[in-house]
């Protein structure tokens, strides 16, 4: 659990000193895993509203109430979404920066990301290279997050 949060932990850093694989996945899985919850809740009110009959004198009420609870899970959701894309940016790059890679590089991801048929290609590349392992010991970006002795792994 502590490696899911750090990287919303490491906001105010954002793009300084260097993520692990361990962080960056279980960053990506505790976002897998609320992705689910919340499009589970959104099939579970649709189907509730969905078989409503809507000749029925309880239709309105039920629809003013529907638009509440709704609105109780978009705005929390929207506030995730802006803090999850800032964090996803900032231990993607901090990720590139572990393997001594210019951040830089995550633009161009970015950029191929918005071409049609490539974008598949490029979103295997991503995870291809977050994968990979990072350099052994300080790089110029900073101390290795694997290393026991760094007072910096678990700011």
């Amino acid at each position: 659990m502590e490696y899911m949060l750090m990287p919303y932990r490491k906001l105010y850093r954002l793009i300084e000193g260097r993520s692990g694989r361990r962080e960056f996945w279980m960053f990506v899985l505790l976002n897998a895993i609320i992705i689910i919850a919340l499009i589970a809740l959104m099939f579970l009110f649709a189907g509730g509203m969905s078989s409503l009959d809507p000749t029925s004198a309880m239709m309105g009420p039920l629809m003013g109430a529907g638009f509440g609870f709704a609105m109780l899970i978009f705005i929390p959701a929207y506030i995730w979404l802006i803090l999850t894309g800032v964090a996803s940016v900032a231990v993607s790059i901090r990720r590139l920066h572990d393997m001594n890679l210019t951040g830089w590089i995550y633009v161009g991801y970015i950029v191929l990301s918005f071409v049609p048929i490539l974008n598949f290609l490029v979103f295997i590349a991503y995870l291809v290279v977050m994968a990979l392992p990072g350099t052994k010991g300080p790089n110029k970006y900073g101390e290795d997050p694997l290393d026991p002795v760094s007072a910096s792994t678990f700011e």
